[in-house]
């Protein structure tokens, strides 16, 4: 599929207004989709988590092998506007409000591809900005703090959306947002790969790289247990802890707000203590922030440590990203895309932790998410050092 813009030059612009579409289309429905499968749906804990752990795997499934073809060839700019209306596509199936047999057939087809387009759109800018930046490092920053800007609005507008008006308000809009999405991907997203990296893509065997392993399962463990507490934390907050409906907005929002700047801090200090140092405060600081929930009971306080939710995404999400792309920098793709899947496969096992909840209480799952983290964060220690980021 050769797209209108695949071979024009592209733009700086281009990438800042795609980064801005995929970030705010997701943001819009994802955080409260556990709340409206519960209330809208009327799914319990068991189907609930059953979902969960069923569309991370369909995800991976999508992700990794488009993935490969397009390390080898096969146009970015087409990849991303198809994700977009597999977008389009979820939106509407969560309009109808399917049954629990449909979402997991349909539904996890359409809501397993769209995603395809987070990790295609940043390889693209990587190889961008390598062409005609001079550097990745900032520009990488730079857009994934767009996607950040996109959550500081996109979960409180979405629970506003729901609850103000009605998820099927929020469901057009997304659609309508996807639909950018394409059109933007088809008409003015450049094809920047190349055909020497094309070739040289064939030859390489990640899986056969021990520090690539160790960093995937890492990064796995660490997403395991923050999305666990993205999963449940609407359900604790409005549940367990009787505070008000738009409280896991303004939660999420605020963690989104404080990532931005933490996240050019990040970058500042991958050029002088390295990646992987970076990372690993980054973990550390998931660690604190699970110990600290287990304690907050009040708005105030869960309000207070977002601030390391939000050191935690600025230095693992970001740069747990560029981490893969500078230990595989011939396949971008593929490096990306092994990124978003660790953080899928977290969403897996995070997604399992859910039935704990029957127990009586959603506290117990950050219990065990802690203890996981742990094991994730001491993982990491055992990656090698990339090459210095530029």
């Amino acid at each position: 599929m050769q797209t209108f813009g695949a071979n024009k030059k592209g733009s700086i612009v281009t990438y800042i207004a795609m980064c801005l579409l995929i970030s705010a289309s997701s943001s819009l429905f994802n955080p409260v989709l556990s709340y409206y499968l519960n209330t809208e749906l009327g799914f319990n804990p068991i189907h609930i988590s059953v979902f969960f752990v069923l569309l991370p795997i369909a995800t991976i499934v999508i992700v990794q092998t488009v993935a490969r073809f397009s390390d080898m060839g096969l146009q970015r700019p087409a990849i991303i506007c198809i994700a977009a209306c597999f977008g389009i596509l979820s939106s509407l199936v969560l309009y109808l409000r399917p049954s629990f047999i449909v979402m997991c057939t349909l539904g996890l087809i359409c809501l397993g591809s769209y995603p395809v387009s987070f990790p295609q759109i940043f390889a693209s800018a990587r190889e961008y900005a390598i062409k005609y930046v001079h550097g990745s490092i900032m520009f990488t920053t730079f857009l994934r703090s767009l996607a950040s800007l996109s959550w500081v609005i996109g979960p409180p507008l979405s629970f506003t959306i729901a609850l103000g008006g009605s998820f099927d308000l929020l469901f057009i809009i997304t659609a309508v947002m996807f639909l950018l999405c394409a059109l933007s991907s088809f008409f003015f997203l450049p094809n920047v790969l190349d055909k020497e990296t094309h070739d040289n893509s064939k030859n390489i065997k990640w899986w056969t790289n021990k520090s690539v392993l160790m960093l995937f399962v890492g990064i796995a463990c660490l997403f395991t247990a923050f999305s666990s507490y993205i999963t449940t934390m609407p359900l604790l907050v409005t549940q367990e802890l009787q505070l008000p409906e738009r409280t896991p907005g303004l939660m999420m929002g605020l963690a989104a707000g404080l990532e931005i700047p933490l996240m050019f801090l990040a970058a500042k200090l991958a050029k002088g203590i390295g990646l992987k140092a970076v990372v690993i405060i980054g973990a550390i600081a998931l660690l604190i922030f699970l110990l600290l929930l287990h304690f907050s009971k009040t708005f105030e306080q869960l309000m207070w440590i977002q601030f390391f939710s939000a050191l935690y995404i600025a230095f693992v999400a970001t740069m747990g990203m560029v981490f893969f792309q500078e230990l595989l920098p011939a396949i971008p793709g593929q490096a990306t895309s092994l990124y978003i899947n660790a953080s899928t496969a977290g969403q897996i096992a995070g997604g399992a932790l859910i039935s704990l909840a029957e127990g009586g209480s959603y506290l117990i799952i950050h219990e065990v998410a802690g203890t996981i983290a742990a094991f994730g964060t001491l993982l990491l220690f055992f990656v090698r050092k990339p090459p210095k980021v530029e």
